[in-house]
């Protein structure tokens, strides 16, 4: 039995002992394979480097290929219900949730490498798009690299080409350009539009240069604009309450590893890419050709009934839809819009 003075030792021994730092597990969900790009540049590295940097006091669990259940489309959602901590996932994957930033995926918008576009998504967000992202602590968005019109039979290479084709796309803003152009768009998710293509579904596909090698698109399709017609957006974004949890030298270790220059760090990744992507396009015998400048003119003009359908989106979310254009006009010519 322990006396008052020992007990009383005790006591204040284990008060003079500094507290053991608290550790964090957050969960991370992703549509995206745990062999693609997605995963084995960007989002495996940044776990790692978050729990290194934190030296192990914030463990990230990764869980690609939607292995937590749902649907692409339910990601955000699972964050917002705090099911999962942090999530990966494109715009267009639910229609209605982030219309501004869609406004990025617009035509003739890009800059053609994801090195430049993706600071410009970045000022763009983080500017201007605060109520978009309420609750959200936004680790990147960063973009693909260029994405063209690969077809089945016939070459795009007119505007009279697109009229009945029916043209795979990833969001609602490019699909009402497809429109314009004289084609009908059809949203199918990724992993359905090679059996899309090659049971002639859809004649043809919207889609970045470095996402057809590891999807084998070249074997489905035959004819490549080389046209830089617009890039797709990828987000990679914590639930703003799982943050929030953090202490300020944690948070951080996570903000050293977020923005802007993670975001240009993935920029310069994603552009390696392109060039193995067209090779593999060129090495199976396909047909990749250039759009006349002429033609490009034509096209510019014929699209613009999406920039009005985002304009008037982004009136009824209560921006004001016009002067937010110009900004964003401004922003991708800075970067050097296309």
């Amino acid at each position: 039995m322990k006396t008052p003075v020992v007990a009383a030792m005790l006591l204040g021994t284990a008060l003079a002992m500094p507290a053991k730092a608290q550790d964090f597990t957050f969960r991370l969900h992703s549509f995206g394979s745990p062999k693609s790009l997605d995963h084995t540049i960007h989002l495996d590295r940044w776990a790692e480097n978050v729990e290194k940097d934190s030296k192990g006091r914030i463990r990230i669990e990764v869980y690609p290929a939607m292995q937590l259940g749902g649907k692409p489309g339910d990601l955000p959602q699972q964050m917002e219900d705090g099911v999962v901590d942090i999530i990966w996932t494109l715009p267009g994957f639910t229609p209605g949730r982030f219309p501004g930033t869609q406004g990025l995926e617009l035509p003739f918008m890009n800059t053609g490498k994801s090195a430049t576009m993706s600071p410009a998504a970045m000022e763009f967000v983080t500017g201007h798009l605060q109520k978009e992202f309420e609750g959200i602590y936004l680790v990147s968005i960063h973009a693909t690299d260029a994405a063209l019109i690969h077809t089945v039979k016939k070459p795009i290479k007119t505007l009279e080409d697109f009229k009945g084709m029916k043209l795979r796309v990833a969001g609602r803003f490019i699909g009402e350009a497809v429109k314009a152009l004289g084609a009908t768009p059809v949203g199918i998710p990724l992993p359905g539009v090679y059996e899309a293509l090659s049971r002639g579904q859809v004649e043809g596909m919207l889609i970045n240069w470095a996402i057809t090698k590891p999807f084998r698109f070249y074997e489905v399709t035959n004819h490549h604009s080389e046209l830089a017609l617009y890039q797709s957006m990828l987000m990679t974004m914590m639930r703003r309450a799982s943050y929030d949890k953090l202490p300020a030298d944690l948070k951080a270790v996570v903000d050293r590893n977020s923005g802007m220059g993670w975001v240009k760090k993935m920029g310069v990744a994603w552009d390696t890419q392109t060039a193995p992507a067209r090779k593999a396009i060129v090495d199976h015998g396909n047909n990749v050709f250039k759009v006349s400048d002429e033609e490009i003119a034509r096209w510019k003009k014929t699209v613009q009934p999406a920039y009005d359908a985002w304009i008037a989106e982004m009136n009824g979310r209560g921006y004001d839809g016009a002067a937010l254009f110009k900004t964003l006009l401004e922003i991708t010519g800075k970067h050097g819009r296309m």
